[in-house]
């Protein structure tokens, strides 16, 4: 059935609604106005208006149907680049600083950061990251993301000076090695690759797709650095901590900052500097000291960037070392770059950030005077959550739509609007009727996922007998085509997945993995009260 062309896209539609709805104080003329729109918390006395305008200053920011005019991809290389020559100044900076042993900050404060990594980390334990080494979903040098483990066991990629590392894990595993094979099976590569991706209407985000080897043993570092630090009650499985700091930030006397590009400005002087010789020495061997782009090669002043499965670990671990020396309230919270102190201790945490290379982030950062706070994606105004919602995806199939809708729906929960965000979230589910007819998911009660759209005046059979609702709902399906080859490499996967519970996963075929080609149906599925938050 030919489709019905439609003039106005359902975002743009929506938006529209929004602002009828919600009556912002400011407005903008086109894609490229708003995509530059800055929106300045401190002029706001109301809450009640700034979460207003907060929605609609950020429902669009992030589409990728926005028509800004701007290279994104340009606009990231130009970012990276600043990056790195920041860090080859920094890098020179602090060279300098150590050969002359005359610190532009207070020796004590380096040492004090020091011998806090030192006590995190403990001594270069081989045998427990070996334990937790592991292949990753992202894309590697040479392979893109969802690519399968069994893809990623035939003709590794790995850097020249990762390979003793990489045959310390073999050696504890007979099986790895009947996969990977000799040394002549391995590929060895000099550079990550620069992959981009979409971040918002201004920029793309540069990620490094380290070579596939480096990877799988950067996992294992990465997961021991997370779980040391859980031991000093920095928990990088819990975003809550932070964001629950935001929300009392007003009334305890915190603040929270961000950095800009902060794992693009971790330089690799910093990390020798701050980390244990033996730490030092091993993170080196495993990230890439050289980055791709197209063919450009680009020999690295920072140490590791995002795509290195120990960045964010590292990171961390080192803010809350930098934090811990100087800070001297009550309150240190660390999750990546996203940092909470006490309001005493903003300066001079700004000052050792800014010594250390970073760039705090001052539109994103909120201090001492400020009404409004926000860590790890939860923003607060006078204590009130004022969190907006975001559209990055085109609609084109039922499950786009759900997922549009159902965010609205939270939404106007979450910020009691629920009168505003229900009048948008009709124009969504009224157009995906309209597109796709009986393929459109029906209604059901508020769950946490997004199977179809859900709806608070939704209401249960009038059987109290009846414990369960039969809904359609929206299903999406990796369409994988294996050829049947008796290819070695699938066939030895799937026996490693019968020897081994922990590489189960949901998918048929054996693999997780993500392709061009996707299969979205619609079908009937029981969901128990019980399922339901009310």
């Amino acid at each position: 059935m030919k489709r019905t062309q439609h003039s106005l896209s359902v975002e743009r539609t929506v938006m529209s609604v929004l602002r009828t709805q919600l009556r912002p104080s400011f407005g903008t003329t086109s894609d490229l106005a708003y995509a530059k729109s800055d929106l300045d918390p401190k002029v706001y006395s109301s809450v009640n208006q700034f979460k207003r305008d907060y929605v609609v200053f950020s429902f669009l920011r992030k589409w990728k149907g926005l028509d800004t005019g701007i290279n994104l991809e340009r606009t990231a290389l130009n970012a990276w680049l600043e990056a790195e020559q920041q860090c080859f100044r920094t890098n020179r900076r602090l060279n300098t600083e150590a050969s002359m042993g005359s610190y532009s900050i207070a020796p004590s404060a380096i040492v004090a950061a020091q011998r806090k990594i030192a006590s995190v980390l403990g001594t270069w334990d081989s045998e427990k990251i070996v334990e937790l080494c592991r292949f990753g979903n992202g894309a590697t040098a040479d392979l893109r993301r969802g690519s399968t483990h069994a893809e990623k066991y035939v003709r590794p990629s790995v850097t020249m000076d990762a390979l003793p590392y990489v045959i310390a894990v073999m050696n504890g595993d007979s099986y790895m090695q009947e996969l990977v094979g000799g040394f002549n099976d391995l590929k060895i590569v000099n550079a990550n690759r620069m992959v981009m991706v979409p971040k918002n209407s201004k920029t793309h985000r540069s990620i490094a797709a380290e070579p596939t080897l480096n990877s799988f043993v950067q996992q294992g570092v990465g997961r021991y650095i997370r779980h040391r630090l859980k031991k000093f009650g920095v928990d990088l499985d819990d975003q809550t901590i932070n964001q629950d700091l935001a929300s009392q930030a007003l009334t305890r006397g915190l603040s929270t900052l961000d950095l800009s590009m902060a794992s693009d400005t971790l330089c690799t002087s910093l990390v020798k500097l701050l980390l244990p010789s033996d730490w030092f020495e091993a993170l080196d061997n495993l990230r890439s000291p050289a980055t791709m782009y197209g063919k450009r090669r680009f020999l690295l002043s920072k140490f590791s960037s995002m795509g290195n499965a120990f960045t964010f670990e590292l990171e961390s671990l080192i803010f809350y070392a930098l934090l811990s020396a100087v800070c001297e309230g009550d309150v240190i919270s660390v999750y990546g770059d996203d940092l909470v102190v006490n309001h005493s201790d903003y300066g001079r945490v700004s000052e050792i950030l800014k010594w250390a290379g970073f760039n705090v982030n001052y539109d994103k950062s909120f201090t001492e005077g400020s009404r409004f706070y926000e860590s790890c994606g939860k923003h607060y105004f006078d204590n009130e959550e004022v969190t907006p919602c975001y559209q990055k995806d085109v609609c084109r199939r039922p499950v786009d739509y759900v997922h549009l809708h159902n965010r609205l729906v939270r939404a106007g929960i979450r910020l009691n609007l629920r009168d505003e965000f229900r009048a948008a979230a009709n124009v969504v589910l009224d157009e995906c009727r309209q597109r796709f007819g009986r393929k459109s998911p029906d209604v059901g009660p508020v769950v946490e996922y997004d199977e179809y759209f859900i709806s608070e005046s939704f209401e249960w059979g009038s059987d109290i007998r009846v414990d369960r609702v039969r809904l359609r709902s929206v299903v999406g399906s990796n369409l994988l085509d294996y050829p049947d080859d008796g290819s070695f490499h699938h066939s030895a996967y799937f026996g490693r997945k019968l020897r081994s519970p922990s590489f189960l996963n949901p998918c048929s075929k054996g693999h997780v993995s993500e392709t061009g080609s996707q299969a979205f149906f619609t079908k009937k599925k029981a969901h128990w009260r019980s399922s339901t938050f009310g």
